[in-house]
């Protein structure tokens, strides 16, 4: 029989995949001929993103203490890709109300097997590189969690240009403890700037933010109830529904006429005193939110397009990609 007490106090791992990232829908269909949603998307060999976020999230928490946050609308995707997964793995969202619900949904199922659980969040749709260097940092970043459990640890990458097109943290005075100047406070979070701003804050040696953070599930119940009231009363009563007959009929109703809510502007940016960021060096990171930036990153790491012929959209010229469509 399980001992119970093992699962208490452990890090688990939130991967966020119920978007539907329709700014990729035109160059997905162009280029690969599918209709599917990015996070299933096999853009670099026969693993989508989603896959490839699952293994390097293995490379530090078991998938028995993993959750995915899927939209029910997937359901074709769903199957063909996660069905080997260990049961209650899946955790499915009624409605998209953004990220800051679509973290608390799981959150709360980790709640009621591990009330001191830590959590560990990690978006389906980005690249990066060197993966074992990456989930190095998370580990550290778990680290300054246990030592400071009132925090969140976040992970900024060192940037590589005046990025317009991503958020990015001012750093300030570093976190008192032995993580030395690489753990710094968060002064500010600044969302997607002009190009003069940019190339000022690269210049300041501000960090993009990765949106990969981990925290106490806790702590994140605390911040929601004191910034985003009505959504905190909503998992209260889901809360409280886990594990009866009402259960997934709570969902659904408080869900159906919830307010959206972003988990950065709605909580991080109003709570910047909790939280420190990792400065993540050595690692080439990229979200990938549009089809430039996929194009973008896939000359960079040699797996060139070729010049096709289909409308991929304004930003770019018609591309297709010479890469596996496997899904």
């Amino acid at each position: 029989m399980r001992d119970e007490n093992s699962e208490k106090g452990k890090l688990w791992a939130v991967v966020l995949a119920a978007g539907e990232g329709t700014r990729m829908n035109q160059f997905i269909r162009s280029s690969y001929g599918l209709c599917s949603p990015k996070q299933y998307i096999a853009f670099t060999g026969k693993r989508s993103m989603l896959q490839h976020t699952l293994d390097r999230v293995a490379q530090l928490i078991p998938p028995e203490r993993t959750r995915i946050v899927v939209n029910p609308s997937h359901i074709k995707e769903i199957r063909s890709q996660l069905s080997a997964l260990p049961e209650h793995s899946l955790v499915f969202q009624p409605y998209n109300r953004e990220t800051a619900p679509g973290a608390l949904l799981p959150l709360i199922y980790i709640l009621k097997r591990d009330p001191e659980a830590r959590i560990a969040f990690f978006p389906s749709d980005h690249f990066i590189q060197e993966e074992e260097r990456f989930m190095r940092y998370v580990a550290a970043a778990d680290q300054v969690v246990q030592r400071h459990p009132e925090q969140i640890a976040l992970l900024g990458i060192r940037p590589e240009g005046p990025e317009v097109e991503y958020g990015w943290i001012a750093p300030a005075e570093p976190l008192h403890g032995p993580f030395g100047a690489d753990v710094r406070k968060v002064g500010r979070f600044l969302e997607k700037p002009s190009r003069e701003a940019a190339a000022q804050f690269y210049e300041n040696g501000y960090l993009w933010n990765t949106f990969v953070s981990v925290l106490k599930a806790s702590t994140l119940l605390d911040l929601t109830r004191k910034h985003l009231l009505d959504i905190w009363r909503r998992f209260e009563r889901m809360l409280s529904a886990i594990g009866t007959v009402h259960e997934l009929s709570t969902i659904e109703r408080e869900y159906r006429t919830m307010e959206s809510a972003t988990l950065s502007r709605g909580i991080f940016e109003r709570c910047s005193d909790q939280i420190s960021v990792l400065e993540v060096k050595e690692v080439f990171w990229s979200d990938w939110g549009s089809s430039h930036r996929v194009l973008q990153t896939l000359q960079k790491i040699g797996k060139v397009p070729f010049q096709g012929t289909q409308e991929v959209g304004q930003e770019e010229a018609s591309y297709a990609v010479a890469e596996s469509k496997a899904v």
